[in-house]
């Protein structure tokens, strides 16, 4: 980076990644004037939720330490020890604010165990006793999986997962028995959780797998819905796990299970009949995408994706409607305290810590499963110690394939990517490299650093135009 005088530095480790993932104190919040209420009598008729994803409640009695748990988090990224805690302090924020009620979309536990959807039911109940009901769909670790355990030291016990109909039993109190209507044939359902204003909360699931899928008589049902609703006269607008809208260009590329099957086609359908917002999550990101409907009267959708409970920033979103539902302001919050002990450090600072920890292993996993493609008869440790070397490999004399890595993906989770000159240029180098792994690797830090075309956190959208607003 230039300084005052126009001499070039290359940054240090350290301060790369300080500016990569952000030196700044957590927003701060006051839950009590989150939405900063326009005056009282003239707006009485807008309408504020809450919409969390991927909370992935774990309950610690299942086990929380030994060998066996900390396998399980070696191959994935989530705080789930902490999980308990982070979910308690997002509902006393809640009960203290004024959303009208909640929306979850999806994972709402950590591998669909029985035990822990009935006690994220009850955390859900406490809410509505609140006075602010709670409304979930499922997402891809909340039935049917096959990684419902228990831990205890090095041994792993199978406990009882959750069906279907278990868990609309479980949460009949949470959308299901106050829908206008259900799917007979999924998850689904209608509710008006306010005067004109449908939520159709879609099942997206291919129950115990990761991809997302409408078959043809669950997408009939949900487009019927969304036909009726306009047909009164109301504003519609969707909820479901899985991403309607890739939220940079390389996702289906590289995490195509991330985007319901032909979302392309079916977000022009449900365009076209009505519904302009749609609340996902499953990536853990907090990013918001629009797709523009060619020839079709600048018809759209907008995909507004919110982050998860386990994975940092511990983000979470406040959203309000204009009384005439034409405008739609969204306003991200994050989880700063919990009762988790942290040791030292402040939560943000230990959550960050967390997720880029974690993700260095998990590169390491990425690079072999891509490396096999090009080396097919290789082993496992092969390839390991293959993607172990690329990862290692030194961008400058301070900086590795493995740092700009990590502080892109998590530049990303927070929402509004805006790297530096100097950033951008090592994604550039990285792109056009003559190592065809190497080139694959920097094609996908330019898509998903550098594609934030919509404001991420705090926007106003214009729900006519799908433009942002500056004012609400």
């Amino acid at each position: 980076m230039k300084d005052k005088t126009g001499s070039i530095h290359i940054l240090s480790r350290r301060s790369f990644l300080q500016l990569a993932l952000g030196t700044a104190a957590a927003m701060a919040f006051d839950p009590a004037t989150a939405f900063a209420a326009l005056p009282v009598g003239k707006y009485l008729d807008n309408v504020k939720f809450v919409v969390l994803s991927d909370t992935h409640y774990y309950d610690p009695s299942l086990g929380t330490t030994g060998p066996a748990f900390e396998a399980y988090l070696a191959q994935d990224r989530k705080m789930l020890a902490e999980s308990k805690t982070t979910l308690e302090s997002v509902i006393n924020a809640i009960k203290k604010s004024d959303a009208q009620f909640v929306i979850v979309c999806g994972d709402l536990t950590k591998d669909g165990e029985y035990l822990c959807h009935q006690k994220f039911a009850d955390y859900m109940r406490e809410l509505a006793q609140a006075g602010k009901p709670v409304y979930v769909i499922n997402g891809n670790h909340d039935i049917d999986c096959p990684n419902a355990y228990s831990y205890s030291g090095s041994t792993k016990t199978r406990v009882p997962n959750t069906s279907g109909s278990e868990f609309k039993r479980i949460y009949n109190e949470c959308g299901y028995n106050k829908a206008i209507a259900v799917d007979p044939n999924s998850l689904s359902y209608v509710v008006e959780p306010a005067k004109g204003l449908r939520l159709v909360a879609m099942d997206s699931c291919v129950y115990g797998a990761t991809r997302g899928s409408f078959t043809t008589d669950r997408l009939n049902w949900i487009k019927n819905q969304i036909k009726a609703s306009v047909a009164e006269g109301k504003t519609v607008i969707g909820m479901m796990h899985h991403g309607i809208v890739p939220h940079f260009s390389a996702q289906p590329q590289f995490w195509g299970e991330y985007v319901v099957e032909n979302y392309d086609q079916v977000a022009k359908e449900l365009s076209s009949l009505g519904m302009k917002i749609v609340f996902t999550g499953h990536f853990h990101a907090q990013d918001i995408a629009e797709k523009q409907i060619t020839g079709a009267n600048g018809d759209f959708l907008i995909d507004v994706e919110t982050g998860s409970l386990v994975t940092y920033p511990i983000p979470y979103r406040y959203v309000e409607f204009s009384p005439d539902r034409k405008k739609l302001r969204t306003i991200s919050q994050r989880v700063t305290t919990t009762a988790y002990n942290t040791g030292n450090v402040d939560f943000q600072t230990y959550a960050k810590n967390f997720t880029a920890n974690n993700m260095k292993d998990l590169l390491i996993q990425y690079l072999a499963i891509l490396l096999r493609g090009s080396y097919p008869t290789y082993t496992d440790a092969q390839l390991t110690a293959m993607a172990t070397g690329y990862a290692a490999t030194k961008i400058t004399p301070s900086l590795t394939v493995s740092d700009i890595f990590i502080a892109a993906m998590i530049a990303h989770y927070q929402g509004d990517e805006n790297p530096d000159s100097q950033t951008r240029s090592i994604y550039q180098s990285l792109a056009s490299s003559s190592d065809a792994t190497v080139r694959m690797m920097g094609q996908y830090l330019v898509s998903i650093g550098t594609e934030s075309l919509l404001a991420d956190n705090n926007n106003v959208i214009d729900l006519v135009t799908g433009k942002s607003l500056q004012t609400f």
